[in-house]
Parts: structure tokens; sequence; C-alpha cells
């Protein structure tokens, strides 16, 4: 075999390896399709999972399960790229950019900031239950 032939298997065999990890990183965002979950609020300012300055008390955004963030580094994430989440609660709904991690919530949690949450419900229910899935924006 010579030296350019097997550069070009190792090269094929490389980009096809990179091509899977994409198509499985994809696979971990389900974009579209409806969860039944819960939705709980938080109210801090300071520095997101996306790398920027956030304040979950006056902007509407969500922080979601570690499970959907794919990246080593989360501000490379693609969900830091114009990825919403569009929750609804008994007949309202809010959609939120994803800016942030939350690293208590499981699968079918999401943590809304404060102004997301009351367009919801009550902040004082604390913890809601609700349909949500997560949208491009």
């Amino acid at each position: 075999m010579t030296i350019t032939r097997r550069f070009l298997t190792v090269l094929g065999a490389a980009t096809a390896i990179s091509l899977v990890a994409t198509l499985d990183a994809s696979a971990a965002v389900p974009f579209g399709r409806v969860i039944d979950g819960k939705a709980t609020y938080y109210d801090d300012a300071g520095l997101g999972a996306c790398g920027q300055n956030i304040d979950a008390s006056t902007e509407i955004l969500v922080a979601v399960s570690p499970v959907y963030w794919t990246a080593p580094n989360p501000n490379n994430d693609r969900l830091c790229r114009n990825v919403f989440v569009e929750v609804t609660h008994d007949g309202k709904k809010v959609r939120a950019r994803v800016k942030d991690k939350c690293m208590g919530c499981d699968r079918d949690h999401v943590d809304l900031s404060l102004p997301a949450f009351r367009k919801l419900a009550n902040p004082a229910q604390g913890v809601i239950d609700v349909k949500w899935k997560f949208v491009r924006g």
C-alpha cells in the first residue's frame, strides 16, 4: 500500500468517526419532541453555561439538564446556538433561549428563569407539571 493510499484510508476513517460523533451529538437533542416533565425556576445572575452573563431574575431564559449538552466545553455546545425551549402549562406558553445548564435537572426537568416561570404560573408553586420541547430559533 502506498503512503498516499494509507493516508487517504486513515483520513477517511477519521472523517467517518467525526461524522458519527456529530450525528450522535445531534441525536442527544430531541428537537420538536414533546417531553412531559416539570419546571422550576431560578433567579441567579452571573456567567451562564454558554459563556455569557445572564440574569435569571430579569431575562427570559432556560437551563436544561446536562444530558443534552454534548461539547466538552459548554460554551461551544450547539445548545448555545439559537436553541430555545417552548414550555406549556395550563394553556399558557413561554419560549425561552437556552443559556444555562441545570446540574440538578433530570432529562425531563427544565429550570426557567423567574420571568419565564411567571408567564406560566405563580412562583409560589415552586414546581409545575409542563410539556416542553427544544426548538430552533
